[in-house]
């Protein structure tokens, strides 16, 4: 569980899919007044690729994240970057997946601050447990779930962290590449045992209107409103977790 302050000395913000985009990041960090000797923020997964600036924007983010006040959860295209470090996947794959950008930085890189690198990434946790003045106990993810990976509590209810666990144990690309929350039955979802905030599936596919807002559910929200495909209209997204607001750029 995040260690909180009191909430009136804070505010815990959860972004995610940033996809290299310094620029908005920044911008996203002016407009919420972000102050990181009270504030938190949780970066759900994706910060680089799709755009240029996937380094740069994880030296921008090293100060908050050395501080504590920023936390980076890991997407899948942190662990593309692992992948393509270990050799386990080529540059001609992780460009299909938009990593041109992030693959030109990495092999700027000596061979000791690629190593780094990839620890670093490694060893980035899938997700973390938070507590919400509106939905109680949450877990922040970046896909959200497995579907052939549940874990039931005595009561038959989906002990999300415990599921999150065995699915990264199984197969971790799979788990991170998977969109299954979105389409497991609406019995699996009712019995969630706590609400989940995640990324990785832009919101325009999931909202009936096909806008980049944030798509909400009783039993989830969805927070990649397509910061990596602004060209389309999409946008960066953060939400407020003690007042319950999101706010775009």
């Amino acid at each position: 569980m995040i260690e909180r302050l009191s909430k009136e000395e804070y505010m815990l913000y959860l972004i995610s899919d940033i996809h290299g985009d310094v620029t908005s990041f920044r911008k996203m960090l002016k407009k919420i007044s972000f102050d990181p000797a009270t504030d938190q923020m949780i970066v759900m997964g994706d910060i680089f690729d799709w755009n240029d600036e996937g380094i740069p924007l994880l030296e921008f983010m090293s100060d908050y994240l050395v501080d504590g006040s920023m936390q980076l959860i890991k997407g899948n295209h942190e662990l593309f970057a692992q992948m393509y470090i270990d050799g386990r996947m080529s540059e001609r794959q992780w460009i299909i997946f938009g990593g041109g950008g992030t693959v030109r930085y990495i092999k700027k890189l000596n061979v000791d601050d690629q190593m780094k690198l990839h620890g670093y990434l490694a060893h980035l946790p899938h997700y973390i447990e938070i507590e919400s003045p509106k939905y109680g106990n949450c877990v922040v993810t970046h896909s959200g779930i497995h579907c052939g990976s549940y874990i039931r509590n005595v009561d038959r209810s989906i002990n999300i962290t415990e599921s999150i666990k065995n699915a990264v144990k199984r197969d971790e690309y799979r788990f991170l590449i998977s969109p299954d929350i979105h389409n497991v039955p609406f019995a699996d979802k009712k019995a969630f045992d706590r609400y989940v905030f995640c990324g990785h599936v832009t919101t325009s596919r999931l909202n009936e209107d096909h806008s980049y807002n944030a798509y909400v559910t009783p039993y989830y929200m969805d927070l990649d409103c397509g910061n990596g495909e602004r060209y389309r209209g999409g946008r960066l997204a953060c939400y407020c977790v003690d007042e319950d607001r999101v706010v775009y750029i």
